[in-house]
């Protein structure tokens, strides 16, 4: 399941959800905004406050029932929250991808799970993620891979953004497939 940033699901993350499909994944994108897509940071991020967290939680509560063999949270910026609380809440989600976030796991109500592989990929230095917040979760999480990408902007990912670099974007499609591959070989589907 693969959470959008505050723009909402832009064509730049539809795409890379098809490549992450070419790949051979599944993968399910589920809408927090119902379709709207924002130009500017800022109008995204006013309507993200006016829906509230709460509905930005009960879609991802939703997502998960709707996908009951998703085992995999992807997270881009506003969109780690509802990732990461998946990956503390739901016991059958084992890989999380936070792009641009995380949270220290008490901040979500609850404990990190041990049994949960963590992929962080941060822009260094990204003003948008508060001092500490990730280093407290890297302090709860096993063997966590975390990729800083130095001189970039926050949402160097995603080329809808105006933060967009094509060279470090592709460097972390790279390392993401090659970690999704391995998560794919350590935990066998029935």
């Amino acid at each position: 399941m693969l959470f959008h940033h505050a723009q909402g699901l832009t064509e730049g993350l539809r795409e890379l959800a098809e490549r992450i499909r070419a790949a051979g994944h599944e993968v399910h994108t589920p809408d927090m905004y119902s379709g709207v897509v924002f130009g500017r940071l800022d109008e995204g991020l006013a309507f993200a406050s006016r829906i509230g967290h709460d509905a930005i939680e009960e879609v991802a509560r939703r997502a998960a029932r709707q996908h009951p063999h998703a085992d995999t949270a992807m997270g881009f910026s506003l969109g780690a929250f509802p990732a990461q609380l998946l990956a503390q809440e739901w016991k059958r989600i084992h890989n999380l991808v936070l792009v641009a976030g995380g949270l220290p796991p008490r901040d979500l109500g609850g404990d990190w799970r041990f049994d949960v592989r963590l992929s962080v990929h941060v822009a260094d230095p990204d003003d948008w993620i508060p001092t500490g917040s990730l280093e407290t979760l890297l302090h709860h999480a096993r063997g966590p891979h975390v990729h800083r990408y130095p001189g970039i902007g926050h949402m160097f990912v995603d080329p809808s953004s105006p933060d967009y670099d094509a060279d470090s974007a592709d460097l972390f499609e790279e390392r993401l497939l090659a970690w999704l591959d391995e998560g794919d070989l350590t935990h066998s589907h029935p």
